[in-house]
């Protein structure tokens, strides 16, 4: 007999106090991403105005598991599916913050048993609903055993790249030999290049204030790098989220903005987190040379990494997103994805088989924040 429960019901605003101290809890015997910390999805909870659900599962009446969930109506061309996404609201304005590594909050190792009696909890309690989104994730969310009604289907994916930290990175050409000769070469000739110009330095925020002017700065150079709607600095939602999370977690030391100079000007901006020693790279704000040989952004990453190497941190992920100088800057790579696990329903069978029967899956770019 499963002596896990689950329970749902609307995210009543006078109980977050409660919800986030049992929060803090089940963090504390979790996988430890950023993005289900409450440093995060308490900042995600002020951005949609606490309209959303929470989902908590029991065991023995202690709590074991954790999430939010929304439900959304997608329109497609030719029909339209009733989606609930996990931490998500599958509307692109909310939902360009984009989080990776996005799961139920559970004590780590047993994540496939509580996502397998959400699914089923919720399968059975809202019938009305055709998918149930989980991700951005590792990739085997997919696998979570469900029920029969239900069908895993990948919508979204993309290659993440990270790099193990080495204490011997911290002098700068132990990490560069262990990558291409060809990068190493791009590296250095930019740092020669660049000190031409003057000193060459990394920049930390060092207040909460001097943090969001940067981020400001970083915004304007990202505008320029992505037009329109692919940079979240056009979307107010996505400026205040970060203004927030800046603002809560600042001094907590999770929010790290480098910044580096070329004789006193920024070239580049780097926006990272960092949680339980694992810095997540999450955007960028370059400033392009017309010299292709300068590239401030491969130079900024090297001797970021050669920071956090110096100060103990263990990895330095570039998280999602394709790009040749994460692949060139990397020593580990993954797939990430966004499931949706379908009812076995007319419509949805024949999109999959037309998927399947065109065998060429594409990624899909349109619910990605360019990040850069």
């Amino acid at each position: 007999m499963n002596s896990l429960a689950v329970t749902t019901k609307k995210l009543e605003k006078e109980q977050l106090t409660y919800i986030a101290d049992e929060w803090l809890k089940l963090e504390k015997l979790s996988s430890k991403s950023f993005f289900t910390s409450w440093k995060w999805i308490g900042c995600w909870l002020k951005m949609v105005n606490y309209d959303t659900n929470l989902i908590t599962v029991y065991e023995h009446n202690q709590i074991v598991g954790m999430a939010f969930f929304s439900i959304h109506k997608e329109n497609r061309t030719f029909y339209s599916t009733n989606q609930l996404w996990i931490n998500r609201t599958g509307k692109q304005n909310f939902d360009q913050i984009w989080s990776e590594y996005n799961d139920i909050l559970c004590p780590k190792g047993r994540e496939w048993s509580i996502r397998t009696v959400v699914l089923d909890y919720l399968t059975a309690e809202y019938p009305f609903v055709d998918e149930f989104v989980l991700g951005v994730s590792r990739q085997e969310i997919s696998e979570t055993p469900c029920s029969s009604n239900l069908f895993p289907r990948t919508i979204w994916e993309t290659k993440s790249y990270s790099t193990t930290l080495k204490p011997e990175f911290g002098c700068l050409d132990n990490y560069l030999a262990t990558l291409s000769k060809n990068t190493r070469h791009q590296i250095r000739r930019s740092i020669k290049l660049l000190n031409k110009k003057g000193d060459v330095k990394l920049k930390r925020a060092g207040s909460m204030e001097e943090a969001l002017e940067m981020l400001s700065d970083a915004g304007k150079l990202h505008r320029l790098r992505w037009k329109g709607g692919k940079s979240g600095f056009n979307n107010p939602r996505f400026r205040d989220f970060h203004h927030e999370l800046i603002k809560r977690n600042f001094s907590s030391g999770c929010i790290d903005i480098l910044s580096l100079n070329v004789n006193g000007v920024p070239a580049c901006f780097l926006y990272n987190f960092i949680h339980h020693g694992y810095v997540y790279f999450y955007l960028s704000g370059i400033k392009y040379e017309d010299d292709n040989k300068l590239k401030p952004g491969l130079v900024a990453h090297a001797l970021a990494i050669s920071l956090y190497a110096g100060e103990g941190k263990t990895t330095y992920d570039f998280m999602g997103g394709r790009g040749q100088y994460k692949a060139s800057l990397c020593s580990d790579e993954e797939t990430l994805i966004i499931t949706s696990f379908q009812r076995k329903r007319p419509l949805l069978l024949l999109k999959r088989w037309i998927d399947k029967s065109r065998s060429r899956f594409r990624l899909s770019d349109s619910l990605l924040n360019e990040r850069g």
